[in-house]
């Protein structure tokens, strides 16, 4: 079995941090210790690269979209709501004027 692939960080502090796994990654990312510009050096990698440019690592950085039904959904809800409010006004000012 090989162990997981390890990277290396460089903290805000200049200082180099690992061979880490992708996990300890994520943490660090979730903690903001890292974030889309920190250099790293990935697995087997010879150079320095931003982490913002690691495929495994994009979900964290880009997090998906809300689904296009749900903008719908949320604007029909609006629509029916503001239409009953009128209702009930509507209604209310009748009440009051018989």
């Amino acid at each position: 079995m090989n162990p997981p692939p390890e990277y290396k960080a460089m903290g805000e502090d200049g200082q180099e941090y690992g061979p880490v796994p992708a996990a300890q990654i994520r943490q660090w990312i979730m903690e903001q210790r890292l974030d889309r510009k920190s250099p790293v050096l990935p697995p087997g990698g010879k150079d320095w690269v931003f982490l913002g440019s690691l495929s495994e690592f994009n979900e964290l950085f880009n997090p998906p979209k809300p689904h296009a039904d749900r903008h719908k959904q949320m604007w029909l809800l609006a629509a029916v709501s503001v239409g009953l409010g009128a209702l009930v006004i509507f209604a209310l000012i009748k009440l009051t004027h018989h």
